[in-house]
């Protein structure tokens, strides 16, 4: 009897070494459902999370519960990193707080007519082709198409973001040859695709100071265009950053500017064989401009793509001669 005992005993005990070795691990967990951008005063609810585990399976959802959150505030606006913490593991993600997260053209119409001080402006994935706005004022004028009046705003796109126009308006007044105008101080704008309207002109006009533009694309309306605006410095304080910018037959001017500095950071511009009219070409309208505002240009990691007729063409090297360093010149291919 004594022996049937043992032999049970130590089957059990090697059972129980066998399983405990093959026991899995958590290794990780990560939520599954969690937005990139939510109203501000919105409560995280109805998120889950599933564990991983060494074998590289998964466990079953999981809800999350608020005391799991922690680094979120709903009541403040901006970038906030916040950590999920489940069985001492952690998932760390981005979230951003808006004022207002527009989905189409006329929401965002709505949002520019009502733009306040200090707001945060999501855009989500779309194509945004936006009317004038004859209502709103400035400079005595009304019809500008994305007016930026506000300080302190911010505009950022989530997914791929496109806004553009297809209502032509002849060039003239700041109303009708911008297609930005950016009159607010502190204006930052993120992660957007800008197409000219169709009679291009300024791209961008910056008249406010301390305006930031990141991760922003320019480009013509239609394909076969080879002009798709300026980006046209008026501002005559502070300092403008443009960071990580891709101009497609796009060009920066500073000749508006005064008493004001420019950064640029990873910009790219492509003016070769740029077209801006009959007789205006690449090598009378350069791709980029500071010879007549001479204003101090900081930049790093910048090109200017030009093509082999403005290279040896008349005034290439006045055009060399007033870029700053960290602007290097490379021949389209």
């Amino acid at each position: 009897m004594k022996k049937v005992f043992l032999y049970a005993l130590c089957f059990i005990t090697m059972f129980s070494l066998l399983t405990g070795c093959n026991k899995k691990e958590i290794t990780g967990i990560e939520v599954n459902n969690i937005e990139d951008v939510v109203l501000k005063g919105t409560d995280l609810k109805g998120l889950k999370l599933n564990t991983l585990f060494d074998d590289d399976t998964k466990g079953d959802l999981i809800d999350v519960t608020t005391e799991m959150i922690t680094g979120y505030d709903k009541n403040k606006t901006g970038a906030q990193e916040i950590t999920v913490t489940y069985e001492g593991k952690t998932y760390k993600h981005t979230l951003y707080v808006a004022d207002k997260i527009v989905k189409n053209a006329t929401e965002l119409r709505e949002a520019l007519k009502n733009q306040k001080d200090g707001e945060f402006i999501a855009l989500k994935s779309g194509t945004y082709d936006i009317d004038r706005d004859n209502t709103t004022q400035y400079e005595n004028q009304a019809g500008y198409y994305f007016l930026i009046k506000a300080n302190n705003l911010t505009f950022k796109g989530f997914g791929n973001v496109v806004i553009k126009s297809s209502v032509e308006s002849a060039n003239g007044v700041l109303a009708s040859q911008n297609f930005v105008t950016i009159a607010g101080n502190n204006t930052t704008i993120e992660d957007i695709t800008f197409q000219c309207k169709k009679e291009p002109n300024k791209v961008i006009e910056i008249i406010g100071k301390d305006t930031i533009i990141r991760n922003v694309k320019i480009e013509p309306l239609d394909t076969s265009s080879k002009f798709a605006g300026s980006i046209y410095l008026s501002t005559k304080e502070g300092n403008t950053t443009l960071e990580n910018v891709t101009l497609k037959y796009g060009r920066i001017s500073t000749t508006g500017a005064a008493n004001a500095t420019l950064t640029l950071k990873k910009v790219t511009i492509d003016f070769a064989d740029a077209v801006l009219g009959d007789n205006d070409m690449e090598k009378n309208f350069w791709g980029f401009d500071n010879s007549r505002s001479n204003i101090t240009v900081n930049a790093t990691d910048s090109k200017v793509i030009v093509s082999n007729a403005f290279k040896t063409s008349a005034n290439y090297k006045t055009f060399t001669d007033q870029l700053p360093k960290g602007i290097t010149v490379e021949e389209k291919k």
